[in-house]
């Protein structure tokens, strides 16, 4: 089995489709955006990740009526496995990004990018020193497209396919953040 690439119009599956569906529509009624889930099934683990829409982020309080506003649910559906854990988190400042939404929303975010392979010489011409023949990359996200997206390295506008990407993660720059 190759490495994994990421999947960016995945579409979610058994047990952890049924959880989507479920929880998407009861965290959008107590204020709330479902950024991501995730169901570990050998950990029989439950994780959602939320996201309060006015802020992009999320607190402990908002995760404790994420998780209350799910108990009934979790105690009258009879498919969900009795001994499952749920954990309600905010994505976090480097989240993951594995969708287009998410994609979309962090357009002029910096992000941390692990490419597959080399790239090819159509994406590094004309680039920069330290870019060609390089797997990680960090730069401001640009461009997004339905099989592409584009950041600047170095002042170069890198363009990459879904395909090419192992993962992307926000990279804030967290000492340019005033208090």
């Amino acid at each position: 089995m190759g490495p994994l690439k990421m999947d960016i119009n995945q579409e979610r599956s058994g047990l952890e489709k049924k959880f989507y569906l479920m929880c998407d529509p009861v965290v959008q009624e107590v204020g709330y955006k479902l950024y991501d889930l995730e169901y570990v099934s050998t950990q029989k683990l439950l994780r959602l990740y939320i996201q309060d829409p006015r802020t992009g982020s999320a607190l402990i309080d908002d995760c404790v009526k994420v998780d209350h506003a799910l108990t009934a649910p979790f105690e009258t559906e009879t498919w969900i496995p009795e001994d499952v854990v749920l954990e309600v988190s905010s994505p976090g400042v480097y989240r993951h990004l594995a969708n287009l939404e998410h994609f979309r929303m962090s357009i002029g975010e910096f992000v941390a990018v692990v490419v597959m392979g080399q790239l090819t010489e159509e994406q590094t011409a004309n680039a920069p020193k330290g870019v060609k023949g390089e797997k990680k990359f960090r730069g401001k996200l640009l461009e997004v497209g339905a099989e592409t997206f584009t950041i600047e390295v170095k002042s170069f506008p890198l363009s990459l396919s879904y395909k090419q990407v192992k993962k992307v993660n926000l990279d804030p720059d967290l000492k340019s953040v005033k208090e």
